[in-house]
């Protein structure tokens, strides 16, 4: 599922309600990484879907969010940078995991 939102905050507060309600991020170490200092590699995470933000009047405004589950069940999102400002170790990230 693609661009199916019409702006970031809309598509995290509607992905909360189908249950994706951690905030996760992808660490240095190329984990990801919740708020309680869990962390999971990208072999126990699944990408569900994701959303791409284009900055209508600036492109480097441009997001995505990613909306993920782990082995244990947990689901929440990741939101990053879209294009030259995205965050490498993300990307690399999200291209290893299961979709």
């Amino acid at each position: 599922m693609n661009n199916q939102y019409n702006t970031m905050v809309e598509a995290v507060e509607e992905l909360k309600k189908r249950g994706f309600s951690q905030n996760m991020s992808v660490n240095e170490d190329g984990k990801l990484a919740l708020t309680d200092g869990k962390t999971f590699p990208a072999e126990e995470v699944t990408l569900v879907e994701y959303h791409r933000f284009e900055g209508e009047t600036n492109p480097s405004d441009s997001s995505i969010v990613y909306a993920v589950e782990t082995t244990s069940g947990t689901k929440g999102t990741v939101v990053d940078s879209y294009g030259a400002d995205g965050s490498e170790t993300t990307s690399d990230f999200m291209n290893k995991v299961k979709q």
